[in-house]
């Protein structure tokens, strides 16, 4: 991305001095014209411009470096904060005492008013925005000034204590530098090129990061010179390789193990850092273990859930205890083989809808239900290796932001759905059923006994045979609904809980630390503390507890109880569940390679499917439950991992991904902790309340809407129009046709839905093909509907 020059006085110095009635400002009525220009300019080139490293080289040695400085006023109650920070700077930078040229002149060649609070000429960075488009960074803002009277050129770099406010355009401001140079020097070192220099090297996200962490202005330094060296060497490469005649090395189709070969070659050189990246570095260690927690709560309690759930669907014969081994060792596996390991792999909603269909059409056509199950998992495993093989990933270049937000709201709203039919469970169960109708009779009765019998003797005789027949009639359960309301404060209070925690990072309380590990352990810490809520203190309330014996039979699945047409008619299902994995599997994949989160290490699609598919096949065998990449866990994780800065467009501010640690260590360290609570789950799971559980879901549906751009614009439906956000599909695309595309995406979700939630299981297998069927309908159907140059502004392909 270009870098922006902006000059805010357009004139001379020393002519707009000589010349008080130049046209570019003039006093009039107690206020100023302002003549504000900006021009793109080129980042340093270090290969071609040797001035570059030569630059780094001598002058950061002599450069002032400050370390946190505060943006505080100085003694002078009318100086600027800005004024203030630039005094501070400028005593530090001119300290030597060769230079004769005074302070005051000095600040009135680096500011552009008298009042001594807007920057006369700045460097700063574009950089894409969300989604697309481009705006400034206000990360870093380099203030550049030619100084007649200055005889060697000066340079001081400032990281401020806090994100600081430095006039327009640079709201959030934490790195400052500010560069001085005489106005009769050489070409290749006026004060433009010496901002280039460090303008480049400041715009790498990478650098800012590292800077954040350093302790000493040694230091400091040394990450400077080793970026600048990394940069060059960078593009040295990219000179290379623009200079070789490459052929397109897209794997095709008749390539076969082409995709995984290049999978490999582009992964395995980073094998041994993904184990490294999770401790090493600045708050590695701390990231690595809070994450732990996050996956360990996400993943455990959803696994329990799904367990009951196939415990009553199947009769036993898939339970809790075969999904948590199964868990456990898939995990471990896909963690320490994947290609990219920072998608997480569980059983999902979608799976136990399927594994109904497949206990449906086993009872129809009198098929043993675990072979046939086990034989849906190997086909599905064989489909999965020849997509893999004849490289079909490569598909999902056709796979947009619009797809993967599509599904991933679908998947939003099964969590939800799942949450509050538990709830409608528990309150059918225990608030609204024949005992509580007796109670409310009986109590109806009693106060009105004594009028009744006064003023009608027959209504009061119908009331007690009323009475009478309602207690005769049989109760499954006891009326209970301080259950029910204990239910609902325990699912509200952890969603609630666990928001709030993950959103305290934007509050002003505490230190920006404690704030993020808060937001670190939201959902364990509110896990805790309701489920001690629940338990605890509500012990008298009788809450209904999940299944678990901890029991765990693992047998090898009789397959020769199938018969041959049974072993084909598997195929059918087997297919139409490949397609469901290649999509969920490549969608997952394809949010956490996001270029948002800026990944490093590439990605593993084709390598990925093969390895999911070796894990299934041994589950299968075993008669163990399926498994898949997940969401919205994966995206997830890879924000946990992540660090952020916040930047303010228009007065909206956002949280952007500026690094992420891709480690491995998460996934093997929560699978272990899943595998050592396994020998002791039956003793703790009687106090975890299955409201808690809900919670959870709920507030894994909650999170995943941050930054989804589906919902920002369903939201726009209803916000007023001067309220919209200055987001990039709102500058570029017409309303209308930012509405019309909505209103798509809606249609798709609702088809999702239908497919979904059926309750005709034939229906509900074709789902997944209606799922695939979202990527020709965003290629060649709404393109009918909405320009090409606006989908590609509103919803570009994804291109990893």
């Amino acid at each position: 991305m270009p870098l922006i020059m902006e000059d805010l006085n357009g004139v001379d110095k020393k002519q707009l001095k000589e010349d008080q009635d130049t046209s570019t400002m003039a006093v009039k009525s107690g206020g100023a014209l302002l003549h504000r220009m900006q021009q793109p300019i080129e980042h340093k080139d270090f290969v071609e411009e040797v001035r570059g490293i030569m630059d780094i080289n001598n002058l950061l040695d002599r450069s002032a470096v400050l370390l946190d400085l505060q943006d505080q006023p100085n003694e002078n109650p009318s100086t600027s904060s800005l004024e203030s920070i630039v005094d501070t700077m400028l005593n530090s930078m001119m300290s030597t005492g060769n230079e004769t040229v005074t302070r005051e002149e000095l600040k009135s060649l680096i500011f552009s008013n008298n009042e001594m609070d807007m920057l006369a000429n700045t460097v700063q960075g574009t950089i894409e925005g969300d989604g697309g488009g481009h705006e400034v960074d206000q990360n870093w803002v380099c203030s550049t000034t030619e100084v007649p009277t200055l005889m060697n050129r000066v340079v001081g770099i400032s990281r401020m204590s806090r994100h600081t406010n430095m006039g327009e355009g640079a709201n959030e401001v934490k790195f400052f530098i500010l560069i001085l140079c005489p106005t009769n020097i050489k070409g290749t070192k006026t004060a433009l090129e010496t901002a280039r220099t460090f303008s480049t090297l400041f715009s790498d996200m990478s650098l800012r990061h590292a800077l954040l962490e350093c302790t000493t202005d040694l230091e400091f330094k040394a990450q400077i010179r080793k970026t600048a060296n990394e940069i060059s060497t960078r593009q040295e490469k990219a000179e290379i390789d623009m200079s070789k005649e490459e052929v397109d090395n897209e794997p095709r189709f008749l390539q076969p193990f082409r995709g995984i070969r290049d999978d490999l070659a582009r992964r395995l050189p980073y094998y041994w850092s993904d184990y490294k990246d999770g401790v090493v570095g600045p708050k590695s260690l701390q990231k690595t273990i809070s994450t732990t927690f996050f996956l360990y709560f996400s993943i455990i309690l959803p696994a329990i859930a799904f367990g009951n759930l196939q415990d009553d669907n199947t009769g036993g014969d898939i339970n809790v205890e075969k999904i948590l081994v199964g868990q456990v060792c898939g995990g471990l596996i896909f963690s320490v083989l994947a290609g990219q390991p920072l998608v997480v792999v569980m059983t999902t909603a979608p799976l136990v809808l399927f594994t109904k269909i497949i206990l449906l059409v086993a009872q129809d056509f009198g098929f043993p239900f675990l072979p046939f199950f086990a034989m849906v998992g190997l086909w599905n495993s064989f489909f999965l290796i020849i997509y893999a093989v004849f490289n079909l990933s490569k598909l999902m270049k056709y796979s947009s932001r619009s797809t993967e937000e599509t599904f991933g709201n679908f998947i939003s709203i099964a969590l939800t759905v799942d949450a509050l039919k538990h709830l409608a469970g528990s309150f059918k169960s225990n608030y609204n059923n024949k005992a509580c109708e007796l109670e409310d009779i009986q109590s109806q009765h009693q106060h009105d006994s004594l009028n009744d019998t006064l003023v009608n003797p027959l209504i009061s005789a119908l009331s007690h045979n009323i009475t009478k027949r309602a207690a005769e009639a049989p109760t499954d359960l006891p009326c209970q609904r301080d259950v029910s309301l204990l239910y609902l404060i325990l699912m509200l209070g952890t969603v609630w809980l666990g928001v709030s925690l993950f959103d305290f990072v934007k509050t002003p309380y505490l230190s920006s630390g404690k704030r993020e590990l808060l937001s670190d352990y939201a959902l364990p810490v509110a896990v805790i503390v309701f489920s001690i809520i629940g338990s605890v203190v509500f012990n008298k309330v009788n809450l209904d507890p999940f299944k678990f014996e901890g029991k765990f039979n693992i047998t090898l699945v009789p397959f020769e109880e199938l018969t041959v047409g049974a072993v084909f008619f598997a195929a059918l299902l087997g297919f139409s569940l490949s397609i469901l994995f290649f999509m969920d599997q490549n969608i997952s994949a394809a949010m956490v390679n996001s270029p948002e989160n800026h990944l490093k290490k590439g990605n593993a699609y084709h390598w990925d499917l093969v390895v999911v598919a070796l894990i299934n096949a041994v589950l299968s065998i075993f008669g163990l439950p399926f498994m898949h990449a997940v969401l919205p866990h994966s995206p997830l994780h890879v924000q946990c991992l992540a660090d952020k800065e916040t930047r303010v467009t228009n007065g909206y501010a956002r949280d952007v991904v500026t690094y992420v640690r891709e480690t491995r260590l998460t996934n093997i360290f929560s699978n272990i902790l899943i595998g050592i609570t396994m020998l002791f789950l039956q003793y703790i799971l009687p106090y975890i309340p299955k409201a808690v559980l809900d919670g959870l879901f709920l507030y894994m549906a909650v999170t995943a809407l941050y930054g989804n751009q589906m919902f920002e614009r369903v939201t726009l439906l209803v916000t007023e129009q001067a309220a919209y956000p200055p987001n990039h599909y709102i500058k570029r695309v017409p309303q209308r046709k930012m509405h019309t595309f909505t209103a798509c995406q809606l249609v798709n979700l609702l088809v999702l839905c239908v497919f979904g939630f059926t309750p005709w299981p034939y229906i509900k297998m074709i789902f997944p093909v209606v799922l695939a069927c979202f990527l020709p309908i965003r290629h060649k159907v709404l393109p009918l509907l909405v320009e090409r140059k606006y989908l590609e502004a509103i919803d570009p392909t994804t291109k990893d």
